[in-house]
């Protein structure tokens, strides 16, 4: 058999086994870098980075690991190997980056249904794995937005923009984002004084500007106030027909579209999620006192992670700029944070590689 020219001598080959220098897995609470190896070969190919240049935002499909991140200006990449290997799935519909950690999310329920709220680019989205439509372009778009995925073929859609004269304008659309209207509702223009927006069915979307949570069922002409909370999540999470959101005392939840809501569980802060893994029981939450994770549906709480420490120009904040994502099936930690790379983090708790039910 004629030699590989990859192939090791044995000598060395032993000798790097010995040592631990190849074969070896990332040890738990250590960030890996998974981005930049993609970023250096689109860049020695002529693509060109859009400021800030890196990364801006990451999601991950509950169901089987796969991690999707998008490249300032170059869209959206996916990974089925944990960052290894990457594959471009957007048809170039998405360009330009994340301003905030909910411009790009995903169904829980189907993964395979990804929206990308674009900054200074194209917004797009797709209800199926490979079918990708643009939004109207508005002037520079979205800071996050909100999609109705309870529904089987969301048409309703509601979205922040960015910089507005006057500041905090809110747009909607009941045709999947052929066409927007301005909403009469405003957000607080002061990022550190956190907004939501939210679509919870067909014509049915509720927002906040720190006066509570208000709901509009129709098409956002109208709103009624619902609850006096006040949540810090931008957008909701559907997931199995419960609506979530998270406040400075744990989970907000909704099981009549917002028109009542509920806490559940015990207090934690909850910027981010929660993202959910083989069930509504199984769940991670993002704060600024870390990363927690519940396998009883938040009656009980366990800190696995510190936030991810300040990297490059931007700090990895769980209030705007910073971007978290759960892998429930290597239970690993994604985070991205705009203008810089994204990195893994394996959990020290860790379960068989496997595919988890829908």
């Amino acid at each position: 058999m004629p030699k590989s020219r990859f192939c090791l001598p044995w000598v060395l080959l032993i000798a790097a086994l010995s040592s631990g220098s190849i074969l070896s897995s990332p040890a738990a609470g250590a960030w890996v870098d998974v981005s930049t190896a993609l970023l250096t070969r689109l860049t020695n190919s002529g693509a060109k980075l859009e400021w800030p240049g890196g990364c801006s935002g990451v999601v991950v499909n509950r169901t089987n690991g796969d991690v999707t991140i998008k490249v300032v200006g170059l869209g959206l990449w996916r990974s089925s190997d944990r960052g290894i290997h990457w594959e471009r799935i957007d048809q170039r519909a998405v360009s330009g980056r994340d301003e905030t950690g909910w411009a790009t999310s995903v169904d829980p329920h189907n993964p395979e249904r990804i929206a990308s709220f674009s900054l200074d680019g194209t917004a797009g989205w797709t209800t199926e794995r490979s079918v990708w439509k643009r939004f109207a372009t508005l002037g520079r778009n979205w800071d996050y937005g909100s999609v109705d995925w309870k529904s089987a073929t969301p048409q309703s859609i509601i979205a922040a923009k960015h910089e507005t004269s006057p500041p905090g304008e809110v747009y909607a659309t009941s045709d999947g984002g052929i066409t927007w209207r301005l909403l009469p509702v405003h957000l607080r223009e002061n990022r550190s004084h956190v907004s939501m927006v939210g679509a919870l069915g067909p014509g049915i979307f509720i927002y906040s500007n720190g006066d509570g949570i208000f709901r509009s069922a129709d098409d956002g002409l109208t709103w009624n106030r619902v609850s006096a909370a006040n949540p810090l999540t931008r957008i909701p999470v559907s997931f199995r027909g419960v609506d979530y959101l998270g406040t400075t005392n744990g989970l907000l939840t909704s099981r009549d579209s917002g028109r009542t809501w509920q806490t559940q569980g015990t207090p934690v802060e909850i910027w981010q999620g929660p993202f959910f893994g083989r069930d509504q029981a199984e769940m991670v939450v993002v704060g600024k006192a870390g990363v927690h994770l519940s396998r009883d549906g938040g009656v009980s709480w366990k800190r696995v992670a510190e936030l991810k420490s300040k990297e490059g120009g931007f700090l990895f904040t769980p209030n705007w700029f910073g971007c978290y994502a759960w892998d429930p099936v290597h239970n690993a930690l994604y985070v991205s944070s705009m203008g810089n790379a994204v990195y893994r983090m394996e959990l020290s708790e860790t379960r068989s590689e496997r595919s988890l039910p829908p």
